[in-house]
């Protein structure tokens, strides 16, 4: 997708060059040449890179668009967040869940209650084991509950509401880097404050398991699921709202992008702000915390995200 921006690439790793080659986008020598002169800034660094480079783009009074997680702890994401709204610059995490359609659909149709009022969710997904910076002790990314699975724990928020009780577990030990055929697999079910349960899973498998997204939403007047395997991806039992079509779009990522542009030039506010990132941080981080105690994690809600 092309909007209209000319790109500057900085990367610390020595990929910078074919990454703008491939692009025509120009090369930074070094990450304040970066921002010099830049409009905003797009992050799309390993988790533990995210804070130097959003405070500085934000010091810079630069716009800042971010790869989720915002941050590995939720006090980093915190700060990231109190630091634009200081700043006055506008701070998107890029949670690309939630601009895949299916999801979107299923948003629209609780938030019009036509599945009555949610009683219980079950969001997952399962893919290949990405680059070996997300293992568990690289580059501050956290392993399978904070990484892969912030993607079902913000969705289940987003599409249920608040949570306010946290119980999760995970199996795979991954290395850094990753050793061939590594997996892991996580799981948390959560209490929202409305009363509803969900339950959120994630796996990663050696490659070629393609990226496999399933859920089924069930309420007091009916149901949605979605299976990203199945020819008809999204089913509705709900009375005037069953009948549902296919409903796939286009890519999260070029949606997100085109919503983001849109809001940059002064449209109306994305689906995902600032302070949805430090809830999803909040939610993995309690759920590695249940993980690693063994114990549900009591959450309370901060006013700021009410």
């Amino acid at each position: 997708m092309r909007v209209g921006a000319k790109v500057r690439v900085y990367a610390d790793d020595g990929r910078a060059a074919a990454l703008a080659g491939e692009f025509g986008a120009r090369v930074a020598g070094s990450l304040d040449e970066a921002l010099d002169g830049a409009g905003l800034v797009d992050i799309c660094t390993p988790t533990g890179t995210h804070p130097p480079i959003a405070l500085a783009a934000i010091a810079a009074g630069l716009h800042v668009v971010c790869e989720k997680p915002l941050a590995a702890t939720t006090a980093e994401a915190e700060a990231i967040a109190e630091a634009a709204e200081r700043a006055g610059v506008v701070l998107y995490p890029a949670h690309g869940t939630r601009f895949l359609a299916p999801y979107a659909r299923l948003r629209e149709l609780v938030a019009a209650g036509a599945l009555g009022s949610p009683m219980a969710g079950r969001f997952g997904v399962t893919a290949y084991h990405p680059t070996a910076w997300t293992g568990e002790a690289s580059a501050g990314s956290g392993g399978i509950l904070t990484d892969q699975m912030l993607h079902g724990l913000d969705i289940a928020s987003w599409i249920l509401g608040d949570v306010v009780r946290v119980y999760a577990c995970y199996r795979g030990q991954v290395a850094a880097p990753a050793p061939a055929g590594a997996v892991a697999a996580g799981t948390a079910v959560l209490t929202h404050a409305s009363g509803a349960v969900s339950h959120v899973t994630g796996g990663w498998a050696a490659p070629p398991i393609p990226v496999h997204r399933t859920f089924h939403v069930v309420g007091t007047e009916g149901s949605a699921s979605y299976d990203s395997a199945l020819p008809q991806e999204l089913q509705v039992t709900a009375g005037a709202a069953a009948d549902v079509p296919r409903h796939v779009g286009e890519s999260p990522f070029v949606a997100e992008i085109r919503e983001f542009a849109a809001a940059f030039a002064g449209g109306p506010p994305p689906r995902v702000a600032a302070r949805d990132a430090v809830a999803a941080v909040r939610l993995a981080e309690a759920a590695a915390q249940s993980a690693r105690t063994g114990h549900a994690v009591e959450l309370r809600v901060p006013e700021a995200i009410r």
